[in-house]
């Protein structure tokens, strides 16, 4: 590939970053009815035809921004997911340690993808990526659990409880957070 056509390609991607982040700022700070291509624009500091350009319609742009927030949050799972391969009776403090993580250090990208799953009850098109994260985090505690079932109950208690840490502006309390999802995937444990 030509090194002109490397550079564009690279500011592309470099702009397209910039706009979602700052996507995901908006959602996760004054929810998802505040996205617009404006107010990305005014947040990005860009024009809004650089926003117009990358995500013409706002369905494009809501797309990418549950996208972009969710892959954020599912990187970081990806590793949690190797370490518990390698020591899975880890599993519960792990899961503990990654959801309080998931409201304090990760708290706008994880509250962006909460609107987005409840946005998502409106949007069909936005159903198949709401449930990647369930998904990942049924397949890892499956083993652990014993069943599909149980881990999918307990994927709905975890997220349960991440939802009421932030609604309840509980991150000052992550090691509450932390207690309680350890505590839920202990009681669930399949016995051998």
């Amino acid at each position: 590939m030509h090194k002109a056509t490397d550079g564009r390609l690279a500011r592309g991607d470099a702009r397209r970053t910039l706009l979602l982040d700052a996507a995901v700022r908006i959602v996760g700070e004054q929810g998802v009815g505040a996205l617009t291509h404006r107010a990305v624009a005014a947040a990005a500091a860009v024009s809004l035809a650089s926003v117009t350009y990358h995500y013409p319609s706002i369905d494009d742009l809501r797309r990418a921004t549950f996208e972009h927030a969710g892959s954020r949050i599912g990187l970081e799972f990806v590793g949690l997911s190797a370490h518990t391969a390698e020591e899975p009776d880890a599993l519960p403090d792990l899961c503990g340690d990654f959801t309080a993580h998931l409201v304090t250090e990760r708290r706008t990208d994880t509250i962006a993808v909460f609107e987005m799953i409840l946005a998502a009850g409106h949007d069909p098109e936005l159903g198949p990526v709401k449930g990647l994260l369930e998904q990942r985090l049924a397949r890892l505690l499956t083993p652990y659990v014993g069943s599909e079932a149980a881990a999918f109950t307990v994927t709905a208690a975890m997220q349960g409880l991440v939802l009421t840490a932030l609604a309840l502006d509980r991150a000052g309390e992550p090691g509450r957070l932390r207690d309680a999802v350890s505590d839920l995937i202990r009681r669930y444990r399949a016995t051998p």
